[in-house]
């Protein structure tokens, strides 16, 4: 089983039970008597012995292996996504394999070539946009996959996540009914990501006939709200607060309109779209839209393991968000 350190062997003489035994205890079988399982993972601790995945493919041809390929992780909306994934798979005796795709269908394709390479068992995908060959490539290996940070029950893969659309029209709504009538709206890339495309429609359709929205895309960074803060600080005067489709945004935002000496949400409200966990710390605390990252990533990984398992369809999820109101939006009488 392994070429140096404890074998499965020396957990059997450590134990006097059946290499058989360990072994249904390692792969997490659940026809183990519990005081027997905890016998096992005692002498396991206590001979420090680590499980041969390898080996453990071989026997079983299963690698209790999920993958997850996402598209940055310079931001800790997925931090919190991936850290959901990982902690549910541990509880169900699988592992966590990750790729990062920059938000480039032909990366992620690549990046999944390999991770089925490596005995991937499953797959987590961020959005709606992938290459047809990849999903191609799913389907036709039996592969089950889900895609996350949208709903969309008319996918043909099931989705667990939240309407980005909807949450866009809300953090609109919320805005008007506050007063205000022009706004500017930054978000990131419309060609690298579907869900900024979906909250730019959201947002169109909320604020048509109540409001006049300027859009201005940047790039997904503090540097990119900085930027757009530029542009949109002397083309539209009347301006008296800015949507951003991401906390990362809305910090450059702030930090632009500190340099400029403009106060929020006195001369100009700020509303964030992420609730990253520095937002409450932000002065002003930040307005923002909380998404559920981290319950996100439980429930791709539970649904997952359920297929895996019990051979159940994965089910589409509609997750709630709502928004956090904090002091960057300001009321106008």
């Amino acid at each position: 089983m392994r070429k140096s350190g404890v074998s499965i062997r020396d957990v059997a003489k450590e134990t006097g039970l059946s290499i058989a035994t360990i072994s249904r205890v390692i792969n997490n079988n659940t026809n183990v008597n519990p005081k027997t399982r905890k016998r096992v993972l005692d002498a396991c601790a206590r001979l420090d012995y680590l499980p041969n995945s390898a080996a453990r493919a071989l026997s079983t041809s299963r690698s209790k292996t999920v993958a997850a390929i996402i598209p940055t992780i310079e931001h800790s909306v997925f931090a919190k996504f991936i850290s959901g994934i990982e902690q549910t798979l541990d509880e169900q005796g699988y592992s966590l394999v990750m790729a990062i795709s920059n938000a480039d269908e032909e990366a992620e394709l690549n990046a999944a070539r390999k991770l089925l390479g490596m005995g991937a068992e499953a797959f987590i995908l961020t959005g709606a946009s992938h290459s047809a060959v990849l999903m191609q490539t799913l389907a036709r290996h039996n592969v089950p996959h889900v895609l996350t940070s949208i709903w969309d029950p008319t996918n043909p893969a099931p989705t667990i996540g939240y309407d980005n659309a909807e949450l866009a029209g809300e953090a609109v709504k919320y805005l008007i009914a506050r007063g205000h009538r022009h706004i500017a709206v930054v978000h990131g890339p419309l060609s690298e990501s579907d869900r900024t495309a979906a909250r730019k429609q959201g947002a169109e359709a909320a604020g048509m006939g109540k409001a006049e929205l300027q859009f201005i895309e940047t790039e997904l960074s503090v540097a990119g709200g900085k930027a757009a803060a530029n542009r949109f600080l002397p083309a539209n005067p009347e301006c008296t607060a800015v949507l951003c489709f991401s906390d990362v945004l809305a910090m450059g935002v702030y930090f632009r309109l500190a340099e400029v000496g403009k106060s929020i949400p006195e001369d100009l409200s700020v509303m964030g779209f992420d609730n990253l966990d520095w937002s409450v710390e932000t002065v002003p605390a930040l307005t923002t839209i909380n998404l559920p990252a981290l319950a996100m990533g439980r429930s791709a990984a539970t649904e997952l393991v359920r297929n895996l398992e019990k051979g159940t369809s994965v089910r589409n999820q509609h997750l709630s968000a709502e928004i956090v109101e904090r002091a960057s939006v300001r009321r106008i009488k």
